[in-house]
């Protein structure tokens, strides 16, 4: 997928603004991407933009809290030992966003062509989402709908909402109603359908998962009681209001076990204003906890927010927004949608990671469904560096989490005959979910993500402890993998690691991955200078962490003459790293003439179809050129990425971003600047067409990647700050932060020169195309810049390169396969 060369959003419906995304017309098309887009979430908790109304054109009312979720038995047809066996879904919580008015008997329907104006409006500053209705009754009433709903980031398990009626013209019978409903478990008729196949999005149960326990109004509170019918876990939501309004008001309540409803029938007069402010706690438990303990606690949560009130709320929002936005940022001058844009990706990674606490980050946040609301290796490679430069407390709480994950990874490992620690391809509860091994348990990968990730903080934020303490039994966990995993062979003993998947799920169970060997090669180096290190440093601490791993001398031998022998792929002839042993004997898949309606090929075709052709679905080589790019020379980073952007399809959201990094290292800088614009407007212009299903928080992370290892050309590699800056043409400026040593630099990037300034901390030395700068001082350092890096031409086509031109058919075979050529012809 190539993003189009201009923004791709339509501004007559969401203009442009600094800090924020508005909606200034209300249309049913699309309904989903902007349920997504203008979901409110804390990491832990999150509400999907919905109507306010409860509307049945939704496509998917959704709230959802991080973890809370159902399991469920996975059932091969033809079943073998190791295969996955408990599938995992995020739970859809009950919806306490409901809230409906009635006006002299008639409904508010956003649809309706009785309302004359709607704006609905998220601050990236506040977190807080607004929506203003006028609206003409039938009657001919004129009303003043106003409302607002937040999660917020300073109390984890609250959220907050308000809804204000005004009828300005006369006096009318005014109902509102506020509800808190249990969708998860409403008949099918009652949700959006689900049209046509895709591994993507969620599937629905067939049974009952919330099992009532408590079902509690008091005093005007609600409360309502959960457990999860299977995985046991517990949850409990409680719901509060207030009404202020000068007018009479009868209150009314209902209770069942689905449905907690409050209603307020006002006498309204005429420019009296109604005011409703919503209060809702969420707490949710293991097997162990009881669902009246869970009550408790959302009562306490309650109790807390009204007694300090709704100001105050709102206030330590801002704040905590404030602080988060003072490192975070990434700012623009004369490229206003841009800048719009990568606020919203910045404020997603918030609303994704800001409350997870022990929890892990779901690949869609807590957004939407989408992938069963699993955590993926998308944490590791795409957050954490965003993260560790910008917030590293964030950083550390989601590589504990998979420290938490261990055990269970060392039980998969032995399910699979492996010595050490598998982490999951994907999971919630810490087991392997993919019931397709190929693409998913395969992806053997992802325990050298994990350690790169824990490495990456550790250097970067000057944390060696954190490596030679809690992080070490993964370090040694993951390296007895790949010294178990791999074997040498020839006569000059290289080492090979055979029967694995990379990045790219479009090739899967190949030898010698080029990205997973040198990730296992870098993962088998640290494991070991972690121990040695810890040895020479702390002798205790090393004699404790021997017995307790039952580690010796000659293991960690093992893995350094492993890593010293890694088989990493090359092919003399094309000049280029084979993504794998077999990659380039393949087929290469003719793009070019692929019938848009067939894409992305993993909708329209078989998986072993696709395998036979040299196509990826993301980068994987390019990957590498990036996480590893130490181990490549200029010249072979060229020619890498000339030879597999052009087969790159980009049907992963995963892929664009990192695309743009190496294109801008390399100098493509037009396809640079095309992939960033993919990358950035992935959600926001529905580029992929299931934004709908929750948002792409991975690439939303690889926006601020692709903008400061890519266009600031930062590289961190084993913690050495170093920059080669690509400013694109069109751009003016670019100012963005980043980790030094465990100190805070701002860096400030013209055509013509770097401005480098320490915000806190004791500074450091780092270079600057090669050359040293010490940074130790607030006072500024201006680096004078000749050139932004080369500037080539653009590749045109879908054929790779090589040797700088694309390849001839004595080279390569192009084709497609028999249906897709009839349906091109």
């Amino acid at each position: 997928m190539r993003a189009p060369a201009s923004d791709p959003v339509d501004r007559t419906r969401f203009p442009v603004e600094g800090w924020g995304l508005t909606e200034i017309r209300y249309d049913l098309a699309g309904i989903g991407q902007r349920e997504t887009v203008f979901s409110v979430a804390n990491g832990y908790l999150g509400l999907r933009g919905n109507d306010e109304e409860g509307s049945a054109e939704a496509y998917a009312h959704g709230t959802f809290v991080n973890g809370f979720h159902e399991t469920w038995d996975i059932k091969h047809a033809e079943d073998a030992p190791g295969f996955a066996r408990t599938g995992q879904t995020i739970v859809n919580v009950p919806d306490a966003k409901t809230i409906a008015l009635t006006v002299d008997g008639q409904p508010l329907r956003l649809a309706d062509p009785g309302v004359e104006t709607f704006v609905r409006s998220i601050d990236f500053r506040d977190g807080i989402l607004r929506r203003d209705v006028l609206w003409r009754t039938d009657s001919g009433r004129q009303v003043s709908v106003r409302s607002t709903r937040m999660v917020s980031f300073t109390r984890r398990n609250l959220a907050l909402m308000t809804f204000e009626v005004t009828v300005l013209d006369g006096d009318a019978e005014v109902v509102i109603t506020s509800d808190v409903r249990n969708r998860q478990d409403e008949p099918p008729e009652g949700r959006a359908p689900v049209v046509g196949f895709d591994p993507r999005r969620s599937s629905q149960f067939e049974n009952r998962v919330l099992l009532s326990q408590l079902t509690l109004e008091e005093q005007g509170r609600i409360a309502l009681g959960y457990r999860a019918a299977h995985s046991g876990l517990g949850l409990a939501v409680c719901v509060d209001h207030d009404l202020y309004t000068a007018d009479p008001v009868a209150i009314e309540t209902r209770m069942n076990a689905d449905l907690g409803r409050r209603t307020y029938r006002v006498d309204a007069s005429e420019g009296q204003p109604m005011l409703l402010v919503k209060w809702v706690a969420y707490h949710e438990g293991t097997a162990e906890v009881g669902v009246e303990d869970l009550v408790g606690l959302a009562r306490l949560t309650l109790d807390d927010a009204e007694a300090v009130g709704r100001e105050v709320v709102e206030a330590e929002q801002r704040d905590w927004l404030q602080t988060y936005w003072a490192n975070a940022d990434v700012e623009f001058d004369g490229q206003p949608e841009l800048q719009q844009a990568v606020r919203w990706c910045l404020f997603q990674l918030a609303q994704a990671a800001g409350r997870v606490d022990g929890g892990g980050i779901a690949a869609k946040g807590v957004t939407g469904s989408g992938y069963h609301g699993h955590y993926f290796w998308d944490t590791e490679v795409y957050l954490v560096p965003f993260f560790t430069h910008t917030n590293p407390e964030l950083a550390r709480r989601a590589l504990r989490f998979r420290i938490s994950m261990l055990d269970a990874a060392r039980q998969r490992a032995r399910e699979l005959s492996q010595d050490g620690a598998l982490f999951p391809w994907r999971t919630i509860n810490g087991l392997e979910a993919s019931a397709y091994y190929a693409a998913g348990t395969a992806q053997y990968h992802i325990d050298a993500d994990v350690a790169w990730a824990m490495c990456k903080y550790a250097d970067v934020c000057d944390d060696p402890g954190f490596l030679l303490g809690e992080a070490l039994p993964v370090l040694v966990e993951t390296a007895r993998l790949w010294a178990d995993l791999g074997f040498f062979r020839g006569p000059e003993r290289r080492f090979n690691i055979y029967s694995v998947t990379g990045p790219d799920e479009y090739s899967t169970v190949v030898n010698n991955n080029l990205y997973t060997n040198l990730m296992a090669r870098a993962n088998l180096e640290r494991a070991a200078r972690a121990v040695r290190t810890l040895a020479a440093t702390d002798p205790d601490a090393h004699a404790r962490a021997a017995t307790e791993l039952h580690l010796t001398d000659d293991e960690v031998e093992r893995w350094e003459a492993a890593a010293a022998a890694m088989t990493i792929p090359f092919d003399e002839g094309f000049g280029v790293h084979p993504q794998d042993e077999d990659f380039l004997k393949r087929e290469v898949w003719d793009l070019a003439h692929t019938p848009p309606e067939w894409m992305p090929l993993l909708l329209h075709y078989h998986p072993l179809v696709i395998y036979r052709f040299q196509v990826l679905k993301q980068a994987d080589a390019i990957l590498a050129l990036f996480m590893a790019g130490d181990a490549f020379t200029p010249e072979q980073k060229r020619a890498d990425y000339e030879y597999y952007d052009p087969i790159t399809t980009g049907d992963s959201t995963l892929s664009a971003v990192v695309q743009s990094i190496i294109a801008a290292e390399v100098g493509y800088q037009d396809r640079a600047l095309a992939s960033f614009m993919e990358g950035i407007f992935v959600d926001l212009a529905d580029l992929h067409h299931n934004t709908a299903d929750g948002v792409h928080i991975a690439s939303a992370g690889g926006a601020w990647n692709a903008l400061v290892y890519g266009f600031g050309g930062l590289r961190d590699y084993r913690g050495r700050i170093s920059l080669d800056p690509r400013l694109p043409s069109r751009w003016r400026t670019l100012r963005f932060g980043f980790g030094l040593s465990g100190s805070r630099v701002r860096a400030e990037l013209t055509a013509s020169e770097l401005v480098l300034t320490l915000q806190d901390g004791p500074g450091g030395t780092l270079t600057v195309r090669g050359c040293e700068v010490v940074i130790d001082s607030p006072e500024p350092v201006h680096v004078p810049l000749d050139g932004q890096g080369p500037l080539l031409p653009t590749i045109e086509g879908s054929i790779p390169l090589i040797h700088g031109r694309p390849a001839t058919p004595d080279e390569v075979t192009v084709g497609l396969p028999t249906v897709a050529q009839m349906l091109s012809d």
